[in-house]
């Protein structure tokens, strides 16, 4: 009889528990989350700081592309070889930090839409 009791009080936990998770299902699918930059205070600070530091990274990146490119001319023409294909290599990585400045914020936009779409 009481190893009874003990198999009713299982299967009653273990359907509360099934019971609890499904509650908890539906509650986080209620949950929904919409940017708004009225959220909290500091956001135009926020997005004036980030502006700033993109500009900064692209006058850095525009500065790469430019040494770099002085410096592979200069290593060619003084047959350096091992010069200029380190600044062929510093050319493309700052052409390549150029094109993600550029494209990061379009990148981030676009991953949340297809998160937010997910639901």
């Amino acid at each position: 009889m009481a190893r009874a009791v003990q198999l009713l009080n299982r299967a009653a936990v273990g359907g509360g528990l099934a019971l609890t998770l499904a509650a908890r299902r539906a509650q986080a699918d209620a949950v929904s989350v919409t940017p708004s930059s009225s959220g909290l205070p500091g956001t135009a600070t926020l997005v004036n700081l980030l502006d700033g530091l993109q500009f900064d990274a692209i006058l850095a990146a525009i500065a790469g592309v430019i040494v770099s490119a002085a410096a592979w001319a200069l290593s060619a023409h003084s047959n350096n070889f091992a010069g200029a294909g380190r600044a062929k290599t510093a050319l493309l990585a700052s052409a390549l930090a150029a094109l993600l400045i550029g494209f990061g914020p379009a990148l981030v936009q676009t991953l949340f839409a297809t998160g937010a779409a997910a639901r």
